[in-house]
């Protein structure tokens, strides 16, 4: 079996934290499925320390079959010698990047080792929501310059949906990845979110007249369509009095930290500000006991490229612990819901609509427990860490380097190696001959 290095970002679940970041997730999703299927893993994460005080000790945990160290953002994860040396000095037999930047930042001190580099979240549909949001087109290349490295030089690529593995096999095109040297190889996988296995929540039977808690947790991101969630949940309100609305979670340092003040705005100036309990980021050991006192777990995306192409961490957890879904339909794993019947859907931006779905939800405990039931059961199917790892896993087995690896290929922005003038002959004749079938009457 191989020896897996994982370049990631942390806490991961292993360390109790209140600030959880959704790549804490996928690096340990990777990580604990190539454990179980034999393999033995090194996880490197860097500690993000945007908007918190800098750590500059190298923290290591070891276990049975795997070593775990968390390092500082920017005194170690970015600095390209340190990587190197750890990379010599831990002997692995191939790399694993879990999300655009450790994977980019693994690309650079790979040399020769065979890379995965693993898509969680679509970088320049994030990259476009951002730009609106702070109003600043310059983040486009900021998002480009930091994922680029992992496209040029990945192995193998895996991303959290079908529509994702469909844009990145359009970006390697457009880099110049799709080449004669690389025909045939399957270079994109899809590796939707996955989550650990763990037990249903114990909540007990809700009576007709107790409140009802609607649920929102994890940060308050850019894509996140907090106006709706506002409108809607307050209309609930005006309508039903035991409407209540709970939340974890919050803005997100460094990267957003707007959209949450925002909501906060809202919530202040609401009659109903007294039912709303917004509890900011939380220690990760209260969310359990939290979530055995919602009744309604609700997500509300924007439309963009991001709600369309991406994934979100938090429905998967929902469908584990077995909290009811309610979600703008917009994302794979909403219209995944929808087909099973295992979650509530609502178009996106129609506040109308959410706010009926939450007055019915109210009425109908028996209808939400069989749905969250359904969610549980769809899980164990199809999302937990073992089942949606599979391509890595057997791609560990034996992990080669791409097709184009060593070969030089220049990339489409480079200038095109055929000469120009042979180039318009070919076109024309191809345009001639065409024209000559078609009167021919063979097209």
């Amino acid at each position: 079996m191989a020896h897996v290095l994982i370049f990631g970002i942390g806490p991961i679940p292993l360390e109790k934290s209140r600030l959880f970041h959704a790549g804490g997730n996928r690096a340990w999703h990777l990580a604990d499925a190539l454990r179980g299927a034999g393999h033995r893993v090194t996880l490197l994460c860097m500690r993000v320390t945007a908007g918190g005080e800098s750590n500059t000790q190298i923290e290591r945990t070891e276990k049975e079959d795997l070593v775990y160290v968390s390092v500082d953002e920017v005194a170690h994860f970015a600095d390209d010698s340190f990587l190197r040396r750890f990379v010599q000095e831990t002997h692995p037999d191939m790399l694993v990047g879990a999300c655009a930047y450790p994977a980019a930042r693994a690309a650079i001190v790979a040399g020769d080792l065979p890379l995965w580099v693993d898509l969680h979240g679509y970088q320049m549909g994030e990259a476009q929501v951002k730009s609106f949001r702070d109003e600043e087109d310059g983040f486009r290349f900021h998002f480009w310059d930091r994922y680029r490295p992992a496209l040029e030089r990945g192995d193998r690529f895996s991303t959290t949906s079908e529509p994702h593995r469909y844009a990145v096999i359009g970006e390697l095109g457009a880099i110049g990845r799709l080449n004669r040297h690389t025909f045939g190889e399957d270079l994109v996988h899809t590796i939707p979110i996955g989550w650990a296995t763990l037990p249903m929540r114990e909540k007990a039977p809700r009576k007709p007249d107790d409140p009802f808690i609607v649920f929102y947790s994890g940060g308050f991101n850019t894509w996140f369509d907090v106006e709706t969630l506002f409108r809607a949940v307050e209309s609930a309100m005006r309508e039903d009095s035991r409407i209540r609305f709970l939340s974890t979670g919050g803005a997100i340092d460094g990267h957003d930290e707007a959209t949450y003040p925002e909501f906060q705005r809202m919530v202040d100036a609401s009659p109903f500000r007294d039912r709303f309990d917004l509890r900011g980021w939380v220690p990760s050991e209260d969310l359990p006991g939290i979530q055995e006192q919602v009744d309604l777990f609700i997500n509300v995306d924007r439309f963009c490229y991001e709600t369309l192409i991406g994934a979100r961490n938090r429905i998967t957890e929902m469908m584990v612990r077995g909290v009811p879904i309610l979600s703008t339909l917009g994302t794979e794993i909403s219209r995944i819901l929808q087909e099973n019947a295992c979650g509530l859907v609502v178009p996106i931006g129609d506040c109308e609509a959410l706010s009926q779905r939450i007055l019915c939800a109210a009425d109908h405990p028996g209808d939400l427990e069989e749905m969250s039931q359904r969610a549980r059961r769809l899980f164990e199917e199809k999302f937990t860490y073992e089942a949606t790892a599979r391509p890595l896993i057997e791609w560990a087995k034996t992990p080669v380097r791409a097709g184009d690896a060593g070969k030089g290929v220049a990339l489409l922005t480079a200038p095109p190696p055929v000469d120009p003038v042979r180039g318009v002959r070919a076109g024309f004749r191809l345009i001639r001959e065409g024209l000559i079938r078609k009167l021919r009457g063979d097209q």
